[in-house]
C-alpha cells in the first residue's frame, strides 16, 4: 500500500520515505525512484530515531507526515510537534493497540492530536473507538485500493507452473499472508486432508514469510501433507501466482482491510475467507465470496471442496468479486482519498 502511495500520487507530490529497517520496502522503493533515508532505530529507545526523522522534515522541507502503524504513528506525533508538520497517522491492524494500558494512551494521543487518523475498515474504526476509547469523530475511513492488473501471457503462467511442479490436472488452493499466528496458516494446513481426500489432485501454495515458517512445514510433514504443499516464501509475482490459483483462501484470525484478499479479488478469483474484521467489508457470503468461522479447519476444508466441486459457482463469485475490486477498492479511488486529505492539510 506504501509503495503504491509513494509512487501513484499526482504531479503536485513529491514522496520521500523514512525507514528503520532496510529490507524488502526500502528496496522496492528504491527501484520505483523514491528517495530512502534510513532512520537509526535501537529496540530500547527512540530519542535517536526521533532526531533523524525531525532533521529529515526539516531539511527537505516537508508539507505532510504520512505514517503507519504503531512505532512510526506515535513517534510522527512527536515529530510533528516539534516540526509544527501536519500529521497523517493510519493504522492497519488492531491487535496489539490494547495489549497494554501504555499503548492505548498513545493511541489515544495520536487520534486527539493527530491530523489526520485514517483506518483502513469500519471495523477498525469500531474497534479504535470501543477498544482504545479515540472519538468517532477523529478516525476516518480509507480502504485500501488494489490495481486491476492483466493477466499475464499464458507462457508466462505455464513456465510459472512447471517450476513449481504443477501440472495442468492440478488444481491450485493459494494464501498469501506473513507466517505468523493471527494469519492462521495452520488452519488451512490442517483442511488439507479432507481436501485431498476428496481432491487428491489439489496443491496448496503459500506465499509469505514468518517466523512460524519451519513449524508449519513441519507440521505438514507430519500429515503427509510435504507433496502437496508449496511454502514459497517472499515473492515478487504475487500477482502472477494468483493467476495460476483456482481459489484464494483467508484463514486470518484478524485482519484490518487484507490487501491479499483485495489483490485475490482484483485477479478474479473465488474466494473463501474467516468471517474476521474488515473481511465481510470486502466480502459479501455467497454473492461474492464464501466465508467461514475463524479457527475451524473443518469448515475451512467443506468450503473449499465446495468450490473445487462446483466450477460454475467458483466463476460466479470470481466475477463478483473483482466487480467489488474494481468498483469500491480501486488503486486510483485510495490515491484520490488520500491526496484530499493531504491538499485539505496543506491549505
Amino acid at each position: 500500500m506504501l509503495v503504491h502511495l509513494a509512487t501513484g500520487l499526482g504531479p503536485d507530490y513529491r514522496s520521500e520515505a523514512a525507514l528503520i529497517r532496510d529490507r524488502w520496502l526500502a528496496g522496492t522503493l528504491r527501484t520505483r525512484g523514491v528517495p530512502v533515508t534510513m532512520l537509526r532505530y535501537t529496540p530500547h529507545g527512540f530519542a535517536v530515531t526521533l532526531r533523524d526523522l525531525v532533521k529529515l522534515i526539516r531539511t527537505r522541507g516537508v508539507a505532510v507526515l504520512h505514517t503507519h502503524e504503531f512505532f512510526m504513528n506515535t513517534l510522527g506525533l512527536m515529530a510533528s510537534w516539534l516540526t509544527g508538520v501536519p500529521l497523517v497517522a493510519t493504522v492497519h491492524g488492531r491487535d496489539y493497540y490494547s495489549d497494554r494500558a501504555r499503548r492505548r494512551i498513545a493511541c489515544r494521543l495520536v487520534g486527539r492530536f493527530a491530523s489526520r487518523l485514517v483506518t483502513v475498515s469500519e471495523a477498525n474504526k469500531h474497534f479504535l473507538t470501543e477498544r482504545v476509547g479515540i472519538p468517532p469523530r477523529r478516525v476516518q475511513v480509507i480502504p485500501n485500493g488494489v490495481p486491476l492488473d492483466d493477466r499475464a501471457p499464458v507462457a508466462t503462467l505455464s513456465a510459472l507452473r512447471e517450476s513449481l511442479g504443477i501440472n495442468q490436472h492440478h488444481r491450485v488452493v493459494g494464501t498469501v499472508g506473513s507466517l505468523y499466528p493471527v494469519k492462521g496458516h495452520k488452519y488451512l494446513i490442517d483442511a488439507a486432508p479432507s481436501v485431498l481426500g476428496r481432491f487428491p489432485q489439489t496443491v496448496f501454495v503459500i506465499v509469505g514469510q514468518g517466523g512460524l515458517r519451519e513449524e508449519l512445514e513441519a507440521h505438514a510433514a507430519r500429515l503427509g501433507l510435504a507433496a502437496h504443499l508449496r511454502f514459497l516464501g517472499h515473492r515478487e509475482d504475487v500477482h502472477d501466482l494468483l493467476s495460476i490459483c483456482d481459489i484464494f483462501v483467508l484463514p486470518s484470525l484478524s485482519e484490518g482491510m487484507p490487501l491479499a484478499l483485495l489483490e485475490a479479488m482484483a485477479a478474479g478469483l473465488p474466494a473463501v475467507a474467516t468471517r474476521v474484521g474488515g473481511v465481510i467489508e470486502v466480502l459479501e457470503d455467497r454473492k461474492t465470496g464464501l466465508l467461514v468461522p475463524p479457527g475451524d479447519s473443518g469448515a475451512l476444508a467443506d468450503t473449499i471442496m465446495t468450490l473445487l466441486g462446483n466450477p460454475p459457482l467458483a466463476k460466479e463469485l470470481g466475477e463478483a468479486a473483482r466487480h467489488v475490486a474494481a468498483s469500491r477498492f480501486s488503486l486510483a479511488g485510495m490515491l484520490r482519498a488520500y491526496e484530499g486529505v493531504y491538499s485539505e492539510l496543506i491549505r
